[in-house]
């Protein structure tokens, strides 16, 4: 078995400058915390940590370790919440500075390090000592030679880690007037965090009735485990001064997570408004560790009422030039319901909603998903659920006519034809619309219209099961 001989080893010293702040300082750790809360935003969290701490009167220098490493450090302010003790802050410092591979390399540049090699083949390792140059390279002065990059198949061997921080931490220097134990709370933004709303929507035999369970998913990455904490999340459009990364609608919960996600089904959140925003807290404290997801009950309803709609139409179709043959106009299927009743009638957050419903055997079948924006209460929610299937409709001009006048200005009278069909085995409703161009009015269609802007009507064109439905119309427009 090969033996590794002549390691040396590097000893790191602190920085004297270091090493007069340590007799001032002192660390506080989770040990001491009161309580902690997390509020999820859409793609970051407020964290409020309360530590009980004993202070000195005067200058204090306090270490907070356990916080997050994705701390916006700007936005954080140190409270005193015992009466007649105000803080004065005069420095606060974020240390991010924690041991790592690079930061480790960049610690020995000027001292003697061991550089281990491994001979291809046989496995046998070698050694011998060099001076690490810098790290640029990296550069090593052996014995005999100077190499500008890591030999082949080699590696550095450090004995000592070197005096630094495992973690990051926030340093703060204030003055306190007294000497006591005091309920502290630091208060900061920290990056890492995401939530959003999943709605899981059963839908009945007849499409006339729809199941919701809605549920907060959150989920932790900033590298920081949370226990027992109370976690908030609010719903709204927060304003930010930075630019910050926009969070996809929606997250869903992938296969490897699912081991990592915990459903509360027996209480669900309860929501207040703060400013123009509502905010939602869990039922109970709770454990949020670092690349969870979990997932706790918003709310339920049963036997929402809903309607399929089925839609189609052109848009700014030029009413004034002549075209020809069949035009296939897709048509859209839309489920709408009215956040009102029925255990409805909250503030729905921005999040997707997930369909299913049951076949001939009674098994589930996922049948779409579409995201919702926040929602208030009593408004309409529609949910998309892309092509019909068995709904068609062809569209096909029959007329077309340019009528000259003295004042320059063509009439242009035109006709069409719109056939819809259906395939399906009850009969539907087909919301129809056009958008029409100049001065114009219908002179003459099969079917009432409504005019439901200064250039869009709608027509809505009943078809039986297995039916088709003809409109015409004509336009006359200048």
């Amino acid at each position: 078995m090969p033996t590794v001989i002549g390691i040396v080893a590097v000893l790191f010293g602190l920085l004297a400058s270091a090493a007069e702040g340590l007799t001032n300082e002192r660390h506080s750790t989770a040990a001491q915390r009161q309580s902690i809360t997390v509020i999820v935003y859409g793609d970051f969290a407020l964290i409020r940590d309360v530590r009980l701490l004993s202070l000195d009167r005067g200058e204090n220098r306090v270490i907070f370790d356990d916080i997050s490493s994705q701390m916006s450090p700007e936005t954080a302010y140190l409270a005193d919440l015992s009466s007649g003790a105000p803080i004065a802050v005069r420095e606060q410092n974020f240390e991010t500075a924690v041991l790592s591979p690079d930061l480790m390399l960049t610690k020995a540049v000027g001292h003697t390090v061991t550089v281990i090699h491994r001979v291809p083949f046989t496995g046998k390792e070698t050694s011998e000592t060099a001076l690490l140059v810098s790290t640029n390279g990296p550069i090593l002065k052996f014995k005999d030679r100077v190499e500008t990059s890591m030999p082949p198949d080699s590696r550095i061997v450090y004995s000592t880690i070197p005096a630094v921080r495992l973690a990051p931490d926030f340093l703060v220097d204030f003055e306190s007037p007294e000497a006591a134990q005091h309920p502290v709370a630091l208060t900061y933004l920290s990056g890492g965090f995401s939530w959003a709303a999943d709605y899981v929507g059963r839908v009945n035999k007849d499409d006339d009735q729809l199941d919701v369970d809605a549920f907060i998913t959150l989920h932790n990455d900033s590298g920081m485990n949370f226990d027992n904490a109370l976690v908030r999340v609010v719903a709204g459009s927060v304003q930010r001064a930075q630019p910050e990364a926009v969070r996809t609608i929606g997250r869903v919960v992938t296969a490897a997570e699912a081991s990592n996600v915990y459903a509360a089904t027996t209480n669900r959140a309860t929501r207040q408004p703060v400013s123009e925003f509502y905010e939602y807290s869990l039922p109970q404290r709770t454990a949020l560790h670092t690349g969870e997801t979990k997932q706790t009950l918003l709310l339920f309803a049963r036997g929402v009422p809903v309607r399929l709609v089925y839609s189609s139409g052109v848009d700014a179709e030029d009413f004034q030039s002549q075209s020809g043959g069949d035009q296939q106009v897709p048509v859209d299927a839309t489920m709408e319901f009215q956040n009102d009743g029925h255990g409805l009638g909250v503030p729905l957050p921005t999040g997707v909603f997930h369909l299913y419903k049951n076949d001939q055997s009674a098994e589930p079948v996922f049948i779409g998903e579409d995201a919702i924006p926040n929602t208030p209460r009593k408004e309409q929610v529609a949910l998309d659920l892309g092509p019909s299937f068995d709904i068609r409709v062809r569209r096909v001009q029959t007329d077309y006519q340019e009528i000259p006048h003295q004042n320059n200005r063509t009439e242009y009278v035109t006709s069409y034809r719109v056939t819809v069909s259906n395939a399906k085995s009850k009969a539907m409703l087909l919301e129809y619309s056009e958008k029409l161009n100049g001065i114009w009015q219908i002179t003459n269609e099969s079917l009432p219209h409504d005019k439901t802007s200064s250039a869009t009507v709608l027509w809505k064109i009943p078809v039986q099961a297995g039916g088709q439905t003809i409109l015409t119309f004509t336009v006359d427009s200048r």
